[in-house]
């Protein structure tokens, strides 16, 4: 997801304060937070995941550029 379409879902949400403030995978786990959902772009988790979120394609991506 491209960083224009992270920031709109952060004011949808009313998190404009942290648009400028964090980071791209920050602003990602503060969008699930506020949805009720557990904070885990780019975390541990990643590796067990078996969940299909909007996020899952980037999340994995970094994975695998991690790993190499």
């Amino acid at each position: 997801m491209g960083p224009a379409k992270l920031q709109q879902l952060a004011c949808e949400l009313g998190l404009e304060e942290c648009i400028s403030r964090t980071s791209q995978t920050e602003l990602v786990r503060t969008i699930q937070a506020a949805r009720g959902d557990e904070p885990c772009f780019c975390t541990g988790k990643r590796y067990d995941c078996g969940e299909t979120c909007e996020w899952c394609r980037d999340c994995r991506k970094q994975k695998a550029v991690w790993l190499c």
